[in-house]
């Protein structure tokens, strides 16, 4: 099937869910994983730099060719700013057992039965001679092949409006129904044995590999469930936890982002010219969460005096360059890299920090930052650069946290602007969760594991597996909206998000087998972060997992702690 668009305008917004935002029309550069901007490429006004993954070009000329495995639901979005029209069509995951494929360029999109690609997105090898080319399927002598679809036009004059209709429509042809909650007393108390066996390295909480990561994957985010669910054991942790954090910040005021055996790294992904570099995501999550941690257990003064150093940070950095970016020189706090949405949460901590100091400067700049933030995703309908290694990518962790700054900035202000806003960001944020049930392989580990993938979310457009849960949040955020606004489909959305992760523990009543050969079981507690619907690592890791642990288990205990119990979520 083929669609022209006669009245095609090279500026019109193109969107496939968790796949292409604004056509992902970035730079873009074919480097190894995990990539990192080099030093030319820097500055306070760079251009977004992302890697190889299907885009248009920066001009709009160019070609998408996906199939329905990239997209959190298959569909494809049209915005025509000039002519004020919006366009969505949907359709469904497969036929025959085959993929449906996408084919997108200036003017006219093709929908082919099943896939067909000339052009492939590999991970690790990009396009190189390991691609195992799509297959065409059987069919009898007058065999009929059909396949339900959807098309909606609507006059549509904003992001706003874009995403509304979108999320309104989502379930409107692939909708199955969620995973059950599976959130039990023993759920928590393998993650919390798990925790404190595992991922605990003796002086701080961390994933696995005892790498301490501050925010962005779990540090300095996981105790604070611990902390207020957890044993004796565990909240004795928790603090050494916020200890550890508070004790590791550098004379910018800036965390420092990552300590690898006792030694201060940085996230320059070891990058000639990037000495020093810090992802700011990083303390930003750390600040909102020290405050998090600040409401359920005495305070230190040394915590309030690294807090308010972290903060005053933020909002000297702003004031400096009227932006928060990227990344930042740890040590000096200069601007490395702007025009991202990173640390977009960075509001929400500093809405936090005037609450508990009684500062006004704190609001006025959580203010003007999230103004800054939001302007830049309504103007281009994308959110980027949340993760550390995916450079400027579009990405849904950026999303979330702004959403975050949007719910926060409305709880202590109860302007309404900003519920308005949390309401777009949160339409635009479902975009990036998984609508119905893929269906895997027979032959793969959740086929014979019958995993349910509604409410798994992607975390960015080059990493393209969806995950178990928001990297990193319980998304409560999302929650806190529906009681706000009294929207059922708010309170639908998170639940689809929350009992989703629970599917991906392995326990010793269910084990996990990764795709390794021989195959290794996940220990018990473990969560691995791929739910791979597209073939990006290769047909044959659909459905599997590698064998490590990942920080969706920090999803997870946040939402033990922050949405279960909660009256209106269960």
């Amino acid at each position: 099937m083929e669609i022209d668009f006669p009245e095609w305008d090279m500026d019109s917004y193109v969107m496939m869910p968790a796949c292409a935002y604004n056509g992902n029309r970035y730079k873009r550069d074919n480097r190894p994983y995990p990539p990192m901007y080099k030093k030319d490429e820097t500055g306070i006004d760079c251009d977004v730099l992302m890697t190889d993954v299907p885009a248009l070009n920066p001009d709009g000329s160019g070609e998408i060719q996906v199939t329905s495995g990239d997209m959190a639901t298959p569909c494809v979005g049209i915005y025509n700013r000039e002519k004020k029209q919006g366009f969505l069509l949907f359709c469904e995951q497969e036929v025959k057992g085959k993929n449906i494929g996408f084919t997108l360029k200036a003017g006219k999109l093709a929908i082919s039965y099943p896939a067909s690609r000339t052009d492939f997105y590999r991970f690790w090898f990009f396009k190189s001679q390991h691609i195992e080319a799509d297959k065409g399927i059987p069919v009898e002598n007058g065999e009929e092949v059909s396949s339900k679809y959807k098309i909606v036009t609507f006059p549509c004059d904003s992001m706003a409006c874009f995403y509304d209709n979108f999320f309104k429509l989502r379930k409107s042809v692939m909708s199955d129904e969620r995973a059950p909650s599976l959130y039990t007393r023993e759920l928590w108390d393998l993650m919390e044995k798990h925790f404190n066996e595992e991922n605990y390295s003796g002086e701080y909480y961390a994933e696995v590999s005892k790498i301490w990561q501050c925010g962005w994957v779990g540090g300095g985010m996981s105790n604070y469930a611990l902390l207020k669910l957890g044993n004796d054991i565990s909240k004795e942790r928790a603090i050494k936890t916020i200890d550890y954090m508070t004790s590791h910040q550098a004379n910018s005021g800036f965390y420092y982002g990552r300590v690898e055996n006792g030694e201060i790294q940085d996230d320059s992904n070891n990058t000639e010219g990037m000495e020093n570099i810090h992802l700011l995501r990083k303390s930003a999550d750390g600040l909102y969460f020290l405050f998090k941690n600040f409401s359920i257990t005495e305070v230190k003064n040394e915590w309030k005096e690294s807090a308010k150093r972290c903060a005053d940070a933020f909002c000297k950095l702003f004031e400096t360059y009227g932006r928060i970016g990227q990344f930042a020189n740890v040590e000096t706090g200069e601007l490395v890299v702007g025009n991202s949405n990173s640390a977009a949460i960075v509001s929400a901590a500093l809405a936090k920090a005037y609450e508990f100091f009684c500062e006004e400067k704190y609001l006025h700049f959580a203010k003007k930052i999230l103004e800054y933030h939001y302007k830049m995703f309504e103007d281009t309908g994308v959110t980027n650069g949340g993760p550390g290694e995916i450079m400027g990518a579009p990405d849904s962790e950026s999303a979330f946290g702004l959403l975050e700054s949007c719910v926060i900035l409305y709880e202590i202000t109860k302007d309404e602007k900003w519920l308005k806003y949390a309401e777009t960001v949160a339409k635009y944020c479902s975009s990036w969760v998984v609508t119905y049930s893929y269906k895997f392989p027979e032959t793969s580990e959740f086929g014979r594991l019958g995993i349910n993938t509604v409410g798994s979310v992607f975390a960015n457009v080059q990493n393209k597996h969806s995950a178990p849960g928001i990297c990193t949040l319980s998304g409560d955020s999302i929650l806190k909206l529906y009681r706000y606004t009294k929207n059922e489909e708010y309170l639908e959305l998170i639940k689809d998000i929350a009992y989703f992760i629970p599917q991906c523990v392995s326990t010793s009543e269910r084990p996990i087998l990764t795709w390794h050969n021989p195959q290794r079981i996940l220990p018990p507690g473990f969560i691995n972060e791929r739910v791979n619907m597209s073939d990006w690592e290769g047909k044959d890791k659909i459905g599997g997992v590698f064998g490590l642990s990942c920080w969706p288990e920090t999803s997870l205990i946040l939402s033990f702690a922050e949405l279960v119990g909660q009256e209106e979520f269960n």
